[in-house]
């Protein structure tokens, strides 16, 4: 069974546990068997909108207009293959963790991730669900939860880079956030 691992860096032979910055995981080395969703992890964001279906299909979903293109297209990775030594099932379809290090025994570079998850959707091994094709009650349930989201992290007193990516792509939330918050 093939391991992914995918990042912006570049030249890794080996994978060190670390804790995810802007998720609630455990220390890890996390990896996937799934490309498409390795994929997405080739670039550092403050979100990761897919989702799988009940037949098991990977889903991308535009949390707002033109997001795949705005967070993926011209910046590079390397998706990796890995060996680990022993790893453990997430509750995340396809994810994988591993305690101790991993080794590196494949290195492949992507010249621009937007093109290789549009190449994935050709394929038919990734669906991406545009924005302007969700539905109203779509669209209302990612404003209510984003505003929470908001919230939750204090972002409406911040203003470094997550604060500032919430601002601008979600002011319907940020809005709503600051009415909750009065």
């Amino acid at each position: 069974m093939a391991y992914y691992h995918c990042s912006p860096r570049a030249g890794l032979t080996v994978l060190e546990p670390r804790k995810p910055e802007c998720f609630e995981k455990t220390r890890g080395v996390y990896m996937t068997t799934s490309l498409p969703m390795a994929l997405m992890y080739g670039v550092r964001n403050f979100e990761y909108s897919y989702g799988y279906t009940r037949d098991g299909q990977i889903y991308y979903e535009e949390y707002f207009p033109d997001a795949l293109r705005y967070l993926y297209r011209g910046k590079s990775a390397s998706l990796y293959l890995c060996a680990p030594g022993s790893v453990r099932a997430t509750k995340i379809p396809n994810e994988v963790v591993a305690d101790a290090r991993v080794t590196v025994i494949g290195e492949t570079a992507i010249p621009d991730v937007y093109e290789a998850l549009l190449e994935q959707e050709k394929t038919g091994a990734l669906v991406i669900r545009r924005y302007d094709g969700l539905s109203d009650e779509m669209r209302e349930w990612i404003r209510k939860t984003e505003a929470d989201i908001i919230r939750e992290k204090g972002l409406l007193r911040a203003d470094g880079p997550m604060a500032q990516y919430f601002r601008c792509h979600y002011p319907e939330s940020w809005a709503l956030a600051e009415e909750k918050d009065k």
